[in-house]
């Protein structure tokens, strides 16, 4: 593992009534293994509070250090990024200079943690074989991207089984992620596989589809989940109050474990609880309601994860979406 080390502190104002000064280290590593970036709150009111690591889903338009600026400008410490267009089978590859300037941006900034999101046309799951080619094509071709900016994470949906069925669609997937693992061995990217809605004949909005692929997975280092409240509540687990959080996450840790929960979405949901409608909304705009964000904001099993939003209207709404998130915090 490489050694160097760059300091940087710095402090940030949230609107919570306190300012917090926090010192992050980013760490270099050879090739795309990167350790996890560390902080130490405290508070000048000698009041000790612990800040969940907030962020957004962030565009990149004019290359990928793009969103590390955006990111900043909204107060994130943590951002996602998609490394290239989401709606296209990718070709061009990122040029040496976009990666460097990419990671200097990223260890002269507050962002404490980035997150790749795959592309939304990949679907490990399917059964046509130009799709499958393409998808295996764009995936490895996302784990490459990310290794290279030194992005820990790819978050992706777990595909559809188009009416191959969801066991013949969760081998067929599980098969695939572990080519793509093996191609990939000489990184340590992890592959975060998303909780979804449901919709269609989407995989994964059981935790016991999660767990199947997880079970299946022959590099377990490099496999973990992303939970989308917004999914999750679609597909039928209840995370309104206390106890049906308490309910819901006792599911989670008992058949997928905790352990492997590395990042949250935090979306509330346009659509009822079980619709297995994928549709998200405003943070205490939509079906879920702000509880769920302040038992989640406020929970001390997951402040060392990134939550980020993937709301509507991001760029208009991004703000006050965190806003309210913060203002959740200590409640």
């Amino acid at each position: 593992m490489g050694n160097e080390v760059s300091p940087n502190q710095n402090k940030i104002s949230l609107d919570i009534g306190y300012q917090i000064c926090y010192t992050k280290r980013a760490v270099k590593c050879r090739k795309s293994s990167i350790l996890p970036l560390k902080r130490n709150f405290y508070t000048f009111k000698f009041k000790t509070m612990i800040v969940s690591i907030l962020g957004a889903h962030v565009h990149t338009k004019g290359g990928p250090h793009t969103g590390i600026s955006n990111g900043e400008a909204l107060g994130c410490q943590a951002i996602q990024i998609f490394t290239t267009n989401p709606n296209r089978w990718p070709r061009k590859e990122l040029a040496d200079n976009d990666v460097d300037i990419f990671i200097r941006c990223w260890q002269d900034s507050n962002i404490e943690v980035i997150l790749a999101h795959d592309s939304h046309l990949t679907n490990l799951a399917s059964t046509r074989t130009d799709v499958l080619k393409n998808s295996l094509r764009t995936f490895y071709g996302t784990i490459q991207r990310a290794a290279r900016l030194q992005i820990p994470y790819v978050v992706t949906h777990l595909g559809a089984h188009l009416d191959a069925g969801e066991e013949a669609g969760l081998e067929l997937l599980s098969e695939n992620l572990n080519k793509l693992l093996n191609k990939t061995a000489e990184t340590n990217v992890i592959i975060l596989l998303e909780t979804t809605a449901g919709q269609g004949t989407n995989l994964g909005y059981r935790f016991e589809h999660i767990k199947q692929v997880m079970d299946a997975i022959e590099l377990k280092h490099r496999i973990g989940v992303c939970f989308d409240t917004c999914h999750v509540f679609a597909a039928g687990y209840d995370i309104r109050t206390a106890k049906s959080y308490q309910v819901t996450f006792n599911k989670f840790d008992k058949i997928i474990g905790l352990e492997n929960l590395k990042a949250f979405h935090l979306n509330d949901a346009k659509s009822r609880l079980g619709s297995r409608v994928d549709r998200h909304e405003h943070i205490g705009k939509g079906k879920i309601g702000l509880e769920a964000f302040r038992l989640l904001i406020n929970d001390k099993r997951f402040q060392h994860i990134p939550m980020i939003i993937e709301t509507p209207q991001s760029e208009e709404m991004h703000p006050m979406n965190l806003k309210v998130l913060r203002g959740l915090v200590g409640r």
